[in-house]
């Protein structure tokens, strides 16, 4: 008959408590890095458009109502989390895909499109990514699992 070996294992309770906390601070962190990212998207798609766009007078007065009108907004929960990045000027769909140039009620050109949200999507493709990396390092290494 063949005879049995046994082998023990340490601190096994304590990798699942690790885990368990990492696992746990993740949604929270997670949002945190979202959120962030979503600011400086914010802020780097307002500077984009600042620099694409020519001031002209209104007739209100204002200068750039694109500028004005930047805005973030969470939407899901946990792992469904999202946050979307705006812009409510009225027009600004026009000067993102362009528009025909209208005059006296006939059409005279085509504006084209400024793709500032494109421009900046393009711009954070590498970043997001390594963002979240580096928030899961941070999540690891904070529960000593690095």
């Amino acid at each position: 008959m063949g005879t049995g070996f046994e082998f023990e294992i340490d601190g096994l309770e304590e990798l699942e408590r690790d885990l368990t906390k990492a696992v746990k601070k993740c949604p929270v962190q997670a949002e945190k890095t979202l959120l962030k990212l979503a600011r400086k998207f914010k802020k780097s798609a307002k500077e984009l458009a600042e620099t694409e766009l020519q001031p002209h007078a209104r007739e209100d007065g204002q200068q750039n109502a694109i500028s004005e009108k930047w805005g973030h907004k969470k939407v899901g929960d946990n792992l469904g989390l999202a946050v979307l990045v705006y812009n409510s000027a009225r027009h600004f769909h026009l000067i993102e895909d362009g528009h025909n140039l209208v005059k006296n009620g006939q059409t005279i050109g085509f504006v084209p499109g400024k793709h500032i949200m494109e421009k900046t999507r393009n711009e954070y493709k590498d970043i997001v990514p390594k963002e979240f990396e580096k928030m899961a390092d941070d999540i690891l290494k904070e529960g000593g699992l690095n």
